[in-house]
This record gives structure tokens, C-alpha cells and sequence, in this order.
């Protein structure tokens, strides 16, 4: 139950959908995972290395206006200097930093405290030669970060471009195999279809045309006539003493013998428009569209030319040693407005008169 579950056309097209889901759903994770994680280290950046910097140059231009004022006077009013200095160093000072980082900036600290409570010029600019450091230092750290990012960036992008290329293999292989599958079994399909449509039109012994097809075509046929301005002919075909060949030699036989007249009859009724038809029994039927009475009388002599060359020996035939057919014939004219039935009987009636004449002739009606 599971396997034929699988296999059907519908799971298989349910499992092309999931499949495709599922490709765009995992690349855009690993899409968006990996842009996430981009963004952090360009965070980390920013605030790791350009705030940090940026802090130091603010201590340091405060240093040099104090150290500037100092050089000219003693006494000097550096409140606003000391009160933005101090702001801008807590906030660097309380960053991140390693084990190592953190006992150069505990020493930078003391010193910057220890400047303000002594207020000596050598004190100053000993701080403010340590923040210019401190700024080559965050600067140096920076470029490093930054190269150790661009190659995290590479890789990453390497990473995501190997990973969508397999995603997309793999999600490629599964869906042309789902394909393939479903190619194939719409492929099987057809093939039953079509031959379903055949079956059910075509008579199983003889392949001809059966007579639920022969209704459809005869009962249009005027119609079709009248409308693309066709002559038109219909043909009654009857095995000679067909009943006698049966009681000689057999069903079986018999069988064979139908088979090869359908076939010599499917063999010469072999064009567009010629359609070819076991009515029952022993009894065929053929339409011919568009065709003259001239062309028309050439194939039933063919017909009765053919069968004879068939040599299909018949001893009890009251005419010939051989298997033989008579036929009847009608031409519709279009326009003429003769119905179906009307001919179906006019046709039956000229392979009576070939019967009473002998049999193995024809006779084309004669409105």
C-alpha cells in the first residue's frame, strides 16, 4: 500500500513542491544566518575599534588644549576639559578589553586621575603621549580586525556560494528524476489511452473498424459530404456461401479467412478518407470520401480481382472452387439529403442483385 503510495504521480509531484520549498527555504537560512553573522563582525568593528578611536582623539585634543594653556600660564580654568576627558575615558575604560590591554589602561587610568590631582604640565603631556599610544594601538588593532574580517567575508562568501551550488545539485538531481518519473508514467498513459480509443473502435479479430464506429462515421457522412462538396460512397462486402465455408472447414478456418479479406480490404482501403469495417459476421463494410463513380467501379473490380488472388480454397462454394465476395454500392451526391438509413438500404439492395446474379460481382445503385 506504502509503495504504490509513493509511486504515484500525485506524492511524486507533492514531493517536487516540498522539494523546491525546501531548497529556497535552507538557502535563504544559510543566506540570511551568514549575512547575520557578517553584521556582527561589521558591529564588532565599529564599535570595537572606530568609537574607541574616536573616544582617544576627544581625550587627546582635550590634553593639548590643557597642556597648551599650561605652557603659557600656571594657572588655568580646564574644568570643561577635565569634565569631558574624565566622560569620554570611563566610557573606554569600561569597554571590553583583554587581560593583557587591561593593565596598560589600569596604569593610563591612574595617571589620567593622578594628572587632575597634581596639576603639573609634565604630568599632562606624559597622559597625553600614552592616548596617543593607546590611538596607534586601537588604530593598529583595527586594520588587523578588518584583515582577519575580509578573510572571514571570503570565506563565508565562498562558504554560501558552495553551499547553494550543492543545495541546487542536489534539489536539481531530485526534481529531473521526478520529472523523468512523471514523463514516463504520462508517457504509459498515453500509450493505454490511445490504445483504449483504438480498442474500443476497432473490431479484435480482424483490427477493422467495428460497427459502433461505422455508425458514427455513416450516420455523419452526409453531412461531411454536404459540407466540403464530396461525392461520397458507401460499400456492402459479403463472403460468397460464407455459412458452407464454416460447415467445411471450421470455425477456425473460417476465422483465418475473414482475416485475410479484412486484411487485403484494409491493404487496398489505405488513404486518407477511406475508412474500413466489419459490420458482423461475414459482412464488411467501406466509405470512401470524395471519390467518383468512375474511381469508384475500379475498386470494386479490384476488390473482386483481389479476393480471387487470394486462392482461398472454397469446394463447397456453388460458383468458384475458391473464396470469393459480392459487394453493393452507392454514391452520394452532396446536397442531395438522402439520409443514413436510407442509403445503408440502398446499398444492402444492390448486394442482394449481386447475389441473385451469381454472386462474386458487384452493383453500384442507380438513383
Amino acid at each position: 500500500m506504502i509503495y504504490k503510495l509513493l509511486k504515484s504521480t500525485t506524492v511524486k509531484l507533492l514531493l517536487l513542491v516540498c522539494t523546491v520549498l525546501s531548497t529556497l527555504i535552507l538557502s535563504s537560512f544559510l543566506f540570511n544566518n551568514q549575512i547575520d553573522m557578517l553584521k556582527k563582525q561589521i558591529d564588532n568593528i565599529y564599535f570595537a575599534n572606530l568609537i574607541p578611536i574616536v573616544k582617544l582623539q576627544i581625550i587627546a585634543d582635550n590634553y593639548k588644549d590643557i597642556v597648551s594653556c599650561r605652557k603659557v600660564k600656571y594657572i588655568c580654568d580646564f574644568k570643561n576639559e577635565q569634565e569631558i576627558i574624565l566622560q569620554e575615558w570611563s566610557y573606554y575604560n569600561n569597554t571590553y578589553k583583554s587581560n593583557d590591554e587591561r593593565i596598560v589602561v589600569d596604569t593610563i587610568n591612574n595617571e589620567i586621575l593622578n594628572s587632575f590631582k597634581e596639576n603639573k604640565l609634565h604630568l599632562f603631556q606624559n597622559v597625553l603621549t600614552r592616548i596617543n599610544f593607546l590611538i596607534k594601538y586601537e588604530t593598529q588593532l583595527a586594520f588587523k580586525q578588518r584583515k582577519s574580517f575580509v578573510e572571514d567575508y571570503d570565506k563565508m562568501k565562498n562558504y554560501l556560494f558552495y553551499s547553494v551550488i550543492f543545495i541546487i545539485i542536489i534539489s536539481t538531481f531530485i526534481v529531473f528524476y521526478i520529472v523523468i518519473q512523471v514523463i514516463r508514467k504520462d508517457k504509459q498513459l498515453t500509450v493505454l489511452n490511445k490504445r483504449y480509443k483504438i480498442d474500443s473502435i476497432t473490431d479484435s479479430m480482424t483490427k477493422l473498424y467495428n460497427r459502433k464506429y461505422f455508425d458514427t462515421i455513416f450516420d455523419n457522412m452526409p453531412f461531411i459530404a454536404n459540407a466540403n462538396h464530396w461525392e461520397c460512397a458507401f460499400i456492402m462486402v459479403d463472403i460468397d456461401y460464407f455459412k458452407q465455408y464454416n460447415d467445411t472447414y471450421g470455425h477456425d478456418m473460417g476465422d483465418v479467412a475473414l482475416k485475410q479479406v479484412a486484411n487485403t480490404l484494409k491493404d487496398y482501403f489505405d488513404k486518407k478518407y477511406e475508412f474500413t469495417f466489419r459490420l458482423g459476421g461475414e459482412e464488411f463494410g467501406i466509405i470512401l470520401f470524395d471519390i467518383d463513380s468512375h474511381i469508384l467501379e475500379n475498386c470494386l473490380k479490384d476488390m473482386n480481382r483481389k479476393i480471387l488472388e487470394l486462392q482461398i480454397e472454397h469446394k463447397n462454394s456453388k460458383i468458384l472452387d475458391i473464396l470469393s465476395i459480392s459487394m453493393g454500392a452507392i454514391i452520394y451526391k452532396p446536397n442531395t439529403y438522402v439520409s443514413a438509413n436510407k442509403m445503408y438500404k440502398q446499398a444492402d439492395e444492390c448486394l442482394y442483385r449481386s447475389k441473385e446474379n451469381g454472386r462474386n460481382q458487384y452493383h453500384i445503385y442507380k438513383g
